[in-house]
């Protein structure tokens, strides 16, 4: 008797929370891939905020050539993740094309097939996430950086935009090399 009752009120309760209006119009998270699915977190006043840069170059054989320079972050797969406090965040990036997540990455080069990339206008978005997907913030504004480029074009990188930029941090050029993190300027 008690397990038809569990079942009539649990049928009761899906059927309910089916027709619910409400409970309907509730985006799916896990739909899509755009930068917006994925939750913020700031990072640790006590911490230097990562810096990120963007930089890119057409691969001799097809496709493009994408390096991100960064630094105070460690740039790694979630298998060798440390409980251990950290100097600096750690946790991996994710691609974007267009508005469409594309990948994570773990290492700083990636090569991008030229089918990725629609002909003319595309936007290159990465941005630095803890092991747990959430995209790192400082003040609100996710730590990314951001390439606009015409693919068409013998110049095709229009536009640079960084959140948090390696130039901007001062002793840039000093921070970079105690990390081992190579930083390609045009």
């Amino acid at each position: 008797m008690k397990i038809h009752r569990f079942f009539a009120a649990g049928s009761l309760s899906w059927l309910m929370a089916a027709s619910s209006p409400t409970l309907a119009a509730q985006p799916n998270p896990h739909a899509g891939h755009n930068g917006d699915q994925h939750p913020v977190i700031e990072i640790p006043v006590h911490m230097a905020a990562p810096r990120i840069e963007l930089d890119i170059s057409r691969d001799r054989m097809s496709g493009f050539n994408l390096h991100i320079a960064y630094d105070r972050f460690e740039l790694e797969s979630p298998r060798y993740a440390s409980d251990k406090p950290q100097r600096f965040l750690e946790g991996h990036a994710h691609l974007y094309i267009n508005g469409e997540k594309i990948q994570r990455l773990y290492g700083a080069d990636v090569h991008l097939p030229e089918k990725l990339l629609k002909p003319g206008f595309n936007q290159i978005t990465v941005t630095l996430n803890a092991h747990d997907h959430s995209t790192w913030s400082r003040g609100g504004k996710r730590v990314l950086a951001t390439l606009f480029i015409q693919r068409d074009q013998d110049n095709f990188v229009l536009h640079r935009f960084s959140t948090s930029p390696i130039a901007s941090g001062g002793d840039g050029e000093e921070s970079k090399a105690s990390l081992g993190v190579a930083h390609n300027s045009q």
